[in-house]
């Protein structure tokens, strides 16, 4: 049954007719704003075209539109240039799945309901062009956490089959967030290896048979691989960055961008994922869910040192 609820939404977001717009959508979206903006300032010089942006949809949702942790002024207004310029490419698509998606996230809230009886979205859901920085996920601006799904990413990498999976993933990371809390004032690399593996490990759970395509887990390459083929390096390169929480080493094992490094850029949903796996043989997904921090961290600890010894200690 729950393979068919995936099978539905991935079918549903890629042949569904354009009665999707008559079913409610439970979220705020700026999807058609974006396209509007851009077909009315398409002639304008880019300063100016790109300032006017930053106007308008500054007040549209507050906190977004404007650069991200670490990122200069000049990067974020050439991302709003490079979007905009880029949009006609991506038009098409993109316009499909704003059609589409509220059919598929209402089928993805019933998919995931199957597994969490009674989860209700408690975070504001918004819907957007995201500048290419996501396809989902929650974050927090001016002190108040959103769930953000950008339209353009999802137009990009999940019109196969993937978006049910990729709901769960997300859907996944608003339900434990209410129990697990995000570690503070750090992104700390056990809180995120805890949130993110829990996610992945969730969405396998919820999607048995899931290949690593399935989970994410070959964006923007295979992941396992090159893991698996250091594996002994990678869970000690990890013990060592656990409780660090600079932004270095968490890009270096949860984002997609940056420059080379030891092993596969998002290697830490892999590693992560397998350690959950391991979590969930002592315990149930809605046990894992409520964990607390302490709780967390002592399972972490636990099957880290245990993995470790069986490929054989650090040096």
């Amino acid at each position: 049954m729950k393979r068919t609820m995936i099978a539905i939404a991935a079918v549903l977001l890629l042949h569904a007719s354009g009665s999707a717009r008559t079913v409610p959508a439970p979220y705020k979206s700026l999807t058609r704003d974006f396209a509007k903006f851009h077909d009315a300032t398409k002639g304008m010089p880019e300063k100016e075209r790109v300032a006017l942006f930053r106007q308008r949809f500054g007040k549209l949702f507050p906190g977004f539109y404007e650069p991200s942790s670490g990122q200069a002024d000049a990067q974020f207004e050439r991302s709003v240039a490079v979007s905009l310029d880029g949009f006609d490419a991506i038009r098409a698509d993109y316009e499909k799945v704003e059609r589409q998606f509220p059919i598929a996230y209402a089928a993805g809230l019933r998919h995931f309901r199957a597994q969490f009886p009674g989860f209700k979205p408690v975070l504001p859901v918004w819907f957007v062009h995201s500048l290419g920085r996501m396809d989902g996920g929650t974050r927090t601006l001016d002190g108040k956490t959103y769930m953000i799904f950008g339209a353009d990413v999802i137009a990009k990498i999940h019109t196969d089959g993937t978006i049910g999976p990729f709901l769960d993933h997300e859907l996944y990371h608003v339900e434990n967030g209410q129990w697990f809390k995000d570690c503070e004032p750090d992104t700390t690399v056990w809180c995120s290896l805890w949130q993110e593996g829990g996610a992945v490990y969730a969405t396998a759970v919820m999607n048995p048979g899931g290949d690593d395509h399935t989970l994410m887990l070959d964006l923007p390459k295979p992941i396992r691989p090159a893991v698996d083929a250091q594996w002994k390096l990678a869970l000690c390169m990890l013990r060592g960055d656990l409780d660090k929480g600079d932004q270095a080493t968490y890009a270096s094992y949860f984002f997609g961008g940056g420059g080379e490094q030891t092993f596969p850029k998002r290697w830490g949903y892999y590693i992560g994922y397998r350690l959950m796996q391991r979590v969930g043989k002592r315990h149930s997904l809605a046990e894992i869910d409520k964990m607390d921090h302490t709780a967390a961290r002592a399972e972490i600890d636990r099957e880290l040192t245990a993995m470790i010894a069986e490929a054989g200690e650090c040096a």
